[in-house]
């Protein structure tokens, strides 16, 4: 099975993705995370398509063959870094994670 892992920050794809000082990853307002980590002293920051640069929340692997069906709950509750095959090619996928933590808070 072939994937592409994409990276995004809340709905924004982000296109560039590189590794960043730690310090800098939280200048951006940026949240450690499994989808983000690098090592104990660099995390991913990315590049929206407008030239935003903002720090990644979620990296989904998005399936090379994939079936696109219609998100549903599934794809909202999903894994912030899992694998997704939807129609929304990854944007929805574990959004609902990060909703919650935005209304707790």
């Amino acid at each position: 099975m072939t994937t592409k892992t994409r990276y995004f920050h809340g709905t924004d794809q982000l296109m560039r993705v590189w590794c960043a000082p730690k310090s800098q990853f939280i200048a951006l307002g940026g949240v450690p995370s499994k989808a983000n980590w690098i090592d104990s002293f660099s995390r991913l920051v990315g590049v929206t398509d407008d030239g935003r640069k903002l720090p990644v929340e979620r990296a989904i692997e998005y399936k090379r063959f994939a079936s696109l069906h219609e998100c549903d709950a599934r794809c909202m509750g999903g894994k912030p870094n899992g694998t997704c095959e939807c129609s929304c090619g990854g944007m929805n996928h574990g959004r609902g994670f990060f909703t919650r933590l935005q209304a707790a808070a």
